[in-house]
């Protein structure tokens, strides 16, 4: 790959051009926005940010730093994974999501038996992530229909036929 591959100047497009991908950009956002994983991936983070409120004293301090910060990451690597066509930064962003969702989901075992937490809010909590593992089930699908890359994982986790 070439540099000059990187050095694209969007000053240099005519106004038509411009708009055109502002246009596609705009869409794409969109279609990001009203995903149904990124919905409950926004979901999950509402829930978690009201359920950390709701903890207090040594459950507080054990858990709402990592909770939210797992909320956080999966939304984030959504975002990210949803926005490429790149397989090897899907398969990427998938096992970090993967990671920080299980997080949640058995916390949910540790909050229940550990700490003095809202029963309620962690029952909500666990079905929310069951929903969220089987739309991100679905989503893994669609991988298979990126275009293979010229270049390979260079770790070797992710190899591709």
């Amino acid at each position: 790959m070439d540099d000059d591959d990187f050095n694209f100047d969007f000053e240099n497009l005519s106004p038509e051009e411009q708009e055109e991908l502002e246009r596609e950009f705009r869409e794409k956002q969109d279609k990001i926005k009203r995903h149904p994983l990124r919905k409950k991936g926004n979901e999950v983070y509402e829930i978690v940010s009201a359920f950390i409120e709701s903890l207090s004293g040594d459950a507080r301090e054990m858990y709402a730093g990592t909770l939210m910060e797992s909320a956080l990451i999966i939304n984030g690597k959504l975002a990210g994974a949803m926005a490429t066509n790149n397989w090897l930064i899907c398969m990427q962003n998938a096992s970090i999501i993967r990671y920080h969702a299980e997080y949640i989901l058995t916390s949910t075992s540790g909050l229940t038996a550990f700490t003095n937490a809202d029963k309620d809010y962690v029952k909500v909590l666990r079905t929310t992530m069951q929903e969220f593992r089987e739309l991100f089930k679905e989503w893994v699908k669609s991988f298979d229909s990126l275009e293979k890359e010229d270049f390979e994982d260079e770790w070797g986790l992710f190899l591709r036929d």
